[in-house]
Order: structure tokens, then sequence, then C-alpha cells
């Protein structure tokens, strides 16, 4: 990290406005931004991109806010330590000498991110089912783009593992969701390069060759960055040639304010 100059002071490149870029990005790579194509006033809830030579629609979801500071969150997380406490009343951190939480906190602290994670997924999937009806699209090619630039209470493969739960039962028209920073770097266990994330997952449904395409779209987005941000630290295939697991154990880097 300290071999970066003046990353813990300001981070490796100024803040890119996502939406923004995304727009740029899909113009460039040759989709299409929906709400230019359709008049107002519009009668339905639209999603963000569509790719028509490969009947993909696409819905860009951002991420800024640290949900742990929700009031939703805090009672929840009160309700949890009152729990610790009432199952064992000599209980003490492990800072403090203690054993540390019992072996349920860690899955029921997770579950206190998934309401707002649903409410991201399901407004996702009415967006890209509207959009795939009213530009008539049958296939299965639906993709949620969710850009993670403020949530770091977890770490990016419990985020991604929760979002992949929720849609495992719920949200159909989302066929890949694709879990990415943009601002927010994250640490990989091993490496001391901090990285961006583009990490996709498929449904069962999923039309053959959406991951093709996927992976390929992620190719052109980092090439494109790159022309914003400026290179990367390493290069593509030194990334690619690392663990197929890279984000299990990874933390996000939360700067210094």
């Amino acid at each position: 990290m300290a071999s970066i100059p003046g990353f813990w002071d300001t981070g490796p490149h100024n803040p890119v406005p996502v939406e923004k870029t995304w727009r740029d990005f899909v113009a460039h790579v040759g989709g299409s931004v929906v709400e230019d194509l359709i008049p107002q006033p519009r009668n339905f809830q639209n999603a963000d991109f569509a790719f028509f030579e490969d009947g993909v629609i696409a819905e860009l979801k951002e991420i800024e806010t640290e949900f742990s500071n929700s009031q939703a969150f805090t009672k929840g997380f009160d309700e949890l330590m009152q729990r610790v406490v009432a199952e064992d009343p000599e209980w003490r951190p492990a800072l403090f000498g203690g054993k540390g939480e019992p072996q349920w906190f860690a899955r029921e602290y997770v579950r206190l991110f998934r309401p707002p994670l649903t409410r991201i997924l399901k407004k996702a999937n009415a967006q890209i089912k509207e959009t795939k009806e009213y530009f008539k699209i049958k296939s299965n090619s639906g993709i949620a783009i969710v850009v993670n630039d403020g949530f770091a209470s977890l770490g990016p493969d419990r985020v991604r593992a929760l979002m992949g739960n929720i849609l495992s039962t719920s949200y159909s028209s989302i066929d890949c969701c694709i879990y990415m920073t943009v601002n927010r770097y994250v640490e990989l266990s091993g490496s001391n390069v901090p990285r961006l994330v583009w990490a996709p997952m498929y449904s069962d449904r999923a039309s053959d060759g959406l991951d093709a395409f996927v992976n390929k779209l992620g190719e052109k987005w980092f090439d494109y960055i790159q022309t914003i941000i400026g290179p990367f630290t390493i290069g593509k295939d030194e990334s690619q040639s690392e663990s197929a697991a890279p984000l299990i154990g990874a933390r996000s880097i939360v700067l210094p304010r």
C-alpha cells in the first residue's frame, strides 16, 4: 500500500461519477441508454441500458450508503447483543478478554443487511422486467449491475453471497448480477495491491452466451475506466492468473477522512 504515492491521503484516483461514466461507457461500446429511446412521459419503470444485438437489458444500481449507520441496523444490532447477553450474562468482547461472540452471531449479523439489498434488487428486477416487455425481449438476459462504493461493513465476498442468496429465490428477471466497485477499492488476501471488483453471478435461467457477453463487457469496462483514472498497477494477465475465488477473505478499504 505504501508504495502508492498519496494512496492513504486521497485514494488512488479522484471519485468517478458512476452513472455518467456508465452511460458514456455503454454508448462507447455500442449499447443504448434506454431513457434516450423512450419519450416522456414514460408509463413504466425503465432500466438504464439496452444491448439490442445481444438481447440484454441492464439496470445500474449504485450503493452510496453505509447501511450500518441506519436506525434499522442499530435496532437490529442492539437486539442481537441483548440476545448474546441473555444467553451468557458474563459475556465480554474478545477485546476485553472475553471469548467473542457465539457461533450464530456472524450469520445473524449478516442478515441485518438483507432488507436494504433486497430493496435494491427488487427495484432493479421490476425495471428490467418492464423494459424487456416494452421492447418485446424474450431472452433470459437481464443484468443488474450493483456498484458498491459506500457499504463497507461487510466484506465483498459476504455482500456478494448475500445478494446471491436473495436472488436464488426471488426476482426472476435478473439473470445475472454483476457486483462491482468503481471508487471503492478492496484488499485481497495475500496481495498488497488495491483492486476494483467485477464479480458476476448467474441464475440457472441465464441464456446461453450471457456469461461470454458479461466477460467481454468486463474487459471493455476495465479498458475504458483506465482511460479515465489511469493505468492499473498490475496488468490483466497477472490479475487473471491469481486465485479463482479472490474475494474470499477480502475486505473493503476505508480511507481516512
